[in-house]
């Protein structure tokens, strides 16, 4: 697949650890594995951490050498010696505590391990669970990024709340679904489907049902995103008529200005083009929002057992 979806997270996983896990990808472990033992930067990146207390020593160093030569250059033989020993104290702490933070356990290892499960990712997910999500991302995405979002036209609690709640029910339900369709697969390998007749085929039957579940409820997500694009063009063909319609008292006064002032016909439809317009945003914004409060489907079990 060229693109891949992005992560989710549960509710309750705060902004600041969704913001550390999607800028560092490789800390997510997928929820079919073990949760992740917490590391020390030492132990999950030696490279770079040996390469970063060497650096921290030599910059040390040199440091304590130039603060050495300015001490004795501006102090007597007594207080430059003095100085210098308080400096290097100082320097040789700093390298003591950058070796002890390097290891012991890690804030980014910690949190891997204490959210383990209540994020998801790309693996997570088989090619056709990451086609279902990456529809439902963009479904989430076009309503976030509408005007009328952006203006407030629509339930904000739905779209601020509860869509990303969608999400991740969805992409909890998909991360079961691949699991069982990939241990189906290798347990099911060079069989025969003599000899899995009747066996596997309730297991066949709950993964299709759960796709179905899962396409209806993207589905409906797409509804949703459909309905607030067309509610945002008619709030642009709305702005575009009420922008036009402003010289509406000068087309009048031009009327006014020729003999044939009888019949003010274009001024008039350009109004009524106007009101017409405003009905329809109002029509199409009443519908996306229906759709929005609709959004919330049965349970996990209601949807699998469809």
């Amino acid at each position: 697949m060229d693109s891949k979806p992005v992560p989710v997270f549960a509710p309750e996983v705060p902004e600041s650890t969704r913001k550390l896990l999607t800028s560092e990808p490789a800390l997510m472990v997928p929820a079919s594995r073990p949760a992740p033992k917490p590391r020390s930067d030492l132990v999950a990146r030696p490279g770079y951490t040996v390469a970063g207390l060497t650096g921290l020593l030599v910059v040390d160093g040199l440091a304590v050498l130039a603060a050495r030569t300015i001490a004795y250059w501006l102090l007597p033989d007594g207080a430059a010696g003095w100085v210098s020993g308080v400096i290097a104290a100082i320097g040789l702490l700093f390298f003591v505590l950058a070796i002890v933070g390097s290891v012991t356990n890690s804030a980014r290892s910690k949190t891997s391990a204490e959210y383990h499960g209540k994020y998801l990712s790309a693996a997570d997910w088989d090619e056709d669970a990451q086609r279902l999500m990456l529809r439902a991302q963009a479904a989430v995405r076009a309503v976030s990024e509408a005007e009328v979002s952006q203006r407030g036209l629509l339930d904000d609690i739905q779209n601020d709340v509860v869509l990303p709640e969608q999400l991740w029910d969805i992409g909890q339900i998909l991360q079961k679904a691949s699991v069982l369709r990939t241990r189906h697969r290798e347990n099911t390998a060079g069989l025969s489907t003599a000899e899995l007749a009747g066996v596997v085929d309730a297991q066949v039957e709950a993964l299709r049902r759960t796709d179905a579940a899962m396409e209806r409820k993207v589905a409906v997500l797409e509804k949703y995103a459909d309905q607030v694009r067309e509610a945002d063009a008619a709030l642009r063909a709305e702005a575009a008529v009420l922008k036009v319609s402003r010289d509406d008292d000068k087309y009048l006064e031009l009327l006014a200005s020729i003999a044939s002032v009888d019949q003010p016909g274009p001024v008039q439809q350009l109004s009524e083009e106007a009101a017409e317009l405003e009905n329809r945003l109002t029509q199409s914004v009443a519908a996306a929002r229906e759709t929005g409060q609709a959004l919330t489907l049965p349970s996990d079990d209601g949807l699998t057992g469809a």
